[in-house]
């Protein structure tokens, strides 16, 4: 009788055995559907003519951005060149409206900080999270990167961000975030 018991404790902890195996291969399924992210670029060019009203300058840059569908931030290397070399870098912003256009001033929506208050530099940084209304802004073109010096107080140098879809990326199945705005 022995014997029998052992056989059969033995023969229940292989099959739970093979079970665990097999079980523990199994992959369970989400229900949610998966979040694909975008991200989108613009090589911006900063220049007198770009204001409103137009400059005269030779002060120029460039700004590369980048905004994120995920983290609702935009990523910022900005390189400038004021055009006098005894001015000095008094503001950076982002500009936006509804309304924004290429010949139109509009609302500072987020300051620019850590730039060189030097003649030139270059500065990288990223935005706080972008609302809902500001992203549907910047991405119909309605926004525009302004840099302010000691002698164009309004604005030496803007630039107007076009974007451009870059990539896409699986953001998985978190159930949260994304979405087209």
């Amino acid at each position: 009788m022995k014997t029998y018991s052992v056989k059969l404790f033995s023969g229940i902890l292989m099959m739970a055995g093979i079970f665990l195996v097999l079980y523990s291969g199994c992959k369970k399924k989400s229900s949610a559907p998966e979040i694909t992210y975008r991200t989108y670029t613009a090589t911006v060019q900063l220049n007198g003519s770009n204001e409103v009203p137009m400059v005269t300058t030779t002060g120029n840059g460039t700004a590369n951005i980048t905004y994120s569908e995920q983290s609702k931030t935009i990523g910022y290397t900005i390189t400038w060149q004021l055009g006098s070399a005894t001015a000095t870098t008094t503001g950076m912003h982002f500009h936006g409206a509804d309304n924004g256009s290429n010949s139109t001033s509009s609302p500072i929506v987020i300051e620019i900080p850590g730039f060189s208050t030097t003649s030139s530099g270059t500065l990288t940084g990223s935005t706080r999270a972008l609302n809902a209304t500001e992203i549907s802004q910047l991405l119909a073109g309605k926004w525009y990167v302004n840099i302010h010096s000691s002698n164009f107080t309004s604005g030496e140098m803007r630039g107007n961000i076009v974007l451009v879809a870059a990539s896409t990326g699986n953001g998985g199945n978190n159930g949260g975030g994304g979405g087209n705005y």
